[in-house]
């Protein structure tokens, strides 16, 4: 489909928005708030550097991170073994304690029932003394009871050493994991503070190319410079959007050399068709500009906006801005009304009518309030009215 230019859809001052923004960092402060303070390529600068070091931080506390959560790890799991060991401690000693019980309990019966153990009734059956058998007796029994003591102690001797052995590394563990839970939490502070100083750094320098393009901005309307104007208030609105345009335009308005020698102004009130006009466009309000649009909550163009905004008063006007201004009633510019729409010619340099918003009467500007889509970029907002090609009024 073969693409076909429509005139009153271009943006406000023509832009193409690629090739007319200004490269900053090669901009050397203008008499501004800025002197005397950081360059914007200064300021630039400090944020990337910032940048670089809050990449930095944030890569050290999640390395610290995970070392962190690999000891807490061993930490849980040395904790662990310490409850296991000293269970199996309780249940050898339960073991030999038994084990004792029934060795002492068959001795005794084997001594004095004379029933058990073979080698017992032998050795009580020997022509000795009382003493030999004491001794005897001591030796198989006691002997062996000893023994058994014996064991017992090494094994506890063994479990022991394990068990402070466990107990030694979990202390270690316990201390490396206290020590990175510190050095994560100040990772963690310097990254916030880091972060915080950009965040201020990143404020100052919108604030800067705000200042620098109203000042570029009323300079190049100072010299009638319609391009270094359009890179104004695209810069602008790149770092601020509307509102930061906004205070470019309004630089432009009050620099430009009146055009027009007639009093733009007119009156708050007007007709119910025009109010609601008014009321329509300004439901759009945030909406983006679309180059060719009249969708409403998607997108309008300057003469879109106004035929739809129109249209839900009830009046059919024309698609573009060349045949709005050819058809519509004119109006003076000192008797507007709310829902009039201003015709502003040759702002892209093609010698025709290019643009139109509408008329508002009262608001954030006062009686000079208007409501347009300006240009790629930008949403529907209010403005001051501007009057830098501005070549009349028209009322539907």
């Amino acid at each position: 489909m073969k693409s076909v230019h429509r005139r009153g859809t271009s943006p406000l001052i023509a832009l193409v928005a690629s090739a007319v923004i200004v490269v900053l960092s090669t901009l050397a402060p203008l008499d501004s708030p800025m002197t005397g303070a950081l360059t914007i390529a200064q300021t630039k600068a400090e944020i990337a550097n910032l940048s670089a070091q809050l990449a930095r931080q944030e890569k050290s506390s999640e390395v610290t991170a995970n070392s962190y959560d690999a000891a807490k790890s061993q930490l849980q799991s040395l904790t662990t073994s310490i409850i296991t060991l000293q269970g199996h401690e309780r249940e050898a000693r339960a073991v030999v304690a038994l084990t004792t019980k029934k060795f002492v309990t068959a001795v005794v019966r084997s001594y004095v029932y004379d029933t058990s153990a073979t080698q017992t009734i032998a050795v009580f059956n020997q022509d000795v003394t009382s003493s030999d058998a004491r001794e005897v007796y001591q030796s198989l029994v006691v002997g062996s009871l000893n023994a058994l003591r014996a064991k017992l102690n090494r094994q506890r001797s063994a479990l022991f050493v394990t068990i402070a052995q466990v107990t030694s590394q979990r202390q270690r563990a316990n201390l490396q994991t206290a020590n990175l839970q510190t050095l994560l939490s100040h990772n963690i502070a310097a990254a916030d503070q880091t972060r915080t100083t950009l965040n201020v750094a990143s404020a100052a320098l919108k604030t800067q190319i705000i200042q620098y393009e109203v000042a570029a901005g009323g300079a190049a309307a100072r010299a009638r410079n319609t391009a270094a104007e359009s890179s104004a208030v695209a810069a602008a609105s790149e770092v601020g959007g509307q509102t930061a345009a906004n205070q470019v335009l309004a630089a432009i308005a009050a620099n430009t050399p009146p055009v027009i020698t007639q009093t733009v102004s007119g009156s708050p009130a007007g007709s119910a068709a025009g109010e609601l006009a008014v009321s329509m466009a300004e439901s759009q309000e945030g909406v983006p500009y679309v180059w060719g649009g009249e969708t409403p909550n998607v997108g309008f163009d300057c003469s879109g906006l106004v035929q739809w905004a129109w249209g839900k008063a009830g009046f059919f006007i024309p698609r573009t801005t060349e045949e709005q201004w050819a058809a519509l009633p004119r109006v003076a510019l000192n008797q507007l009304q709310p829902g009039d729409l201003l015709y502003y010619n040759n702002l892209d340099g093609d010698n025709l009518v290019d643009h139109v918003v509408m008329y508002v009467g009262s608001g954030e500007y006062g009686s000079n309030t208007i409501i347009a889509a300006a240009y790629t970029g930008t949403n529907i907002s209010v403005a001051p009215v501007f009057t830098f090609g501005l070549i009349g009024a028209a009322r539907p």
